[in-house]
């Protein structure tokens, strides 16, 4: 309690930055992060390097947006893909950037040629780091919520007693490179990594910062996920058989690419299954013809985005997170939070947070044990019952990931 005549303390000043604020799992991380914190201490900031996305309307009220009419529409349909364009062209031009970047750009291009992994995103990451807004302001904290751009910016470009930066994905298999982002790493006073596994293959890159790398859970708000599948639309196609569904942007990553052949091939075996999938992206048109080429139009769905995917995932009868990589991923935690039975990859994240044979199925990632993981939960009702049971009201505590950050504005 404040004796008479004190003034009250002065809130901590932290700036949490963002490559978007699209609904991806991450950015649902930190807004879930955002409305942990408590405004009375902390005076709390959020700027997003590309200045779109609809998260931005879920924001707490309390939290400052540093953007400039920022746009709530979406980052990964073809208007927001080409908004992401013009921004890199304009960045390009900007003080005749192209000149400049060059020499790094070809690094980034030759290092994916190497690991046959190219990604049009981060060969230009940096170049929108540089030509963002700068902030006169000092920060207590300064936190880049993911890799990329944001990191970089954070690094070169904030002003802060203490810096910190989150990486949530497989570091090495997400295709990036130690010998370009070391300096970077270099000017955080700690590196948040949202699984154990994560943790362990960025060391992997980077033994020198293991007394500053540390697990911090990835926050996800159970009641508000619970409350928000009890309302609002889900399936409604009138469909008798069995749905399989994953939540994830159209991307390599999520590897649909294996589970429409599989889809395929389960329904030639005669199972009625249909698989859906909410989510957008660039990989869109070619998944559309790959669907066609495998003569499932009527059974795998894309359905778009929702700003509300809870009461599908509810309805769903299996939930499928079979990724080629992840970090700890947000989609099937929701899922696990309301009880889906599931079959995941073995891959960073998803086996930490699946027990294979106890709250689902665990497979090594090919389309041949997509099929055969997929009818081990189709033909036994008994196995898809018990992974329901073991999960339901499953617990999730954060006290100590949220004592990690507040140590760093002392």
């Amino acid at each position: 309690m404040e004796k008479q005549g004190e003034s009250p303390a002065a809130k901590k000043k932290i700036l949490f930055v963002t490559n978007t604020m699209g609904r991806a799992g991450a950015e649902k991380c930190l807004q879930a992060l955002l409305e942990l914190l408590d405004p009375e201490k902390y005076d709390l900031s959020v700027y997003s390097i590309i200045n779109r996305g609809e998260l931005y309307a879920d924001m707490p009220e309390y939290v400052h947006i540093l953007n400039k009419n920022p746009c709530t529409r979406s980052v990964l349909d073809r208007a927001g893909l080409a908004a992401i364009s013009r921004q890199i062209l304009w960045s390009l031009i900007k003080k005749c950037s192209f000149i400049t970047y060059l020499p790094y750009f070809f690094r980034v291009l030759f290092h994916q040629i190497k690991i046959r992994r190219l990604d049009f995103s981060k060969l230009f990451w940096m170049l929108l780091a540089r030509n963002a807004r700068r902030f006169d302001e000092e920060y207590d904290l300064a936190v880049a919520f993911i890799e990329g751009a944001a990191t970089y910016y954070v690094a070169n470009y904030v002003k802060a007693r203490k810096k910190a930066t989150y990486v949530h994905i497989d570091y090495l298999a997400a295709g990036y490179s130690p010998k370009l982002d070391r300096k970077y790493y270099d000017k955080f006073d700690r590196v948040f990594c949202v699984s154990d596994t994560v943790r362990k293959v960025f060391l992997k890159a980077y033994p020198e910062y293991d007394a500053k790398t540390f697990f911090f859970h990835n926050m996800v708000p159970r009641e508000r996920i619970i409350r928000l599948s009890r309302g609002g639309k889900g399936f409604d196609d009138g469909f008798d058989g069995l749905r399989i569904l994953t939540v994830g942007r159209l991307h390599y990553q999520k590897a649909y690419d294996l589970a429409i052949p599989a889809l395929a091939e389960l329904r030639r075996r005669g199972h009625n299954v249909r698989w859906y999938v909410i989510g957008e992206g660039a990989e869109e048109d070619n998944l559309r013809a790959l669907i066609r080429q495998n003569g499932v139009e009527d059974s795998f769905i894309l359905l778009g985005t929702t700003p509300n995917p809870y009461p599908y995932i509810a309805g769903c009868d299996i939930y499928s997170q079979a990724s080629r990589f992840e970090g700890w991923c947000i989609a099937l935690a929701e899922s696990l939070v309301l009880a889906r039975p599931v079959l995941a990859s073995r891959c960073a994240g998803n086996e930490e947070q699946v027990t294979d044979g106890e709250t689902g199925v665990l497979i090594d990632l090919s389309t041949e044990n997509i099929v055969e993981g997929m009818e081990k939960l189709i033909t036994s009702p008994e196995l898809r019952t018990k992974f329901t049971h073991n999960l339901s009201g499953i617990a999730l505590d954060f006290k100590k990931d949220l004592e990690m950050l507040y140590a760093l504005t002392d």
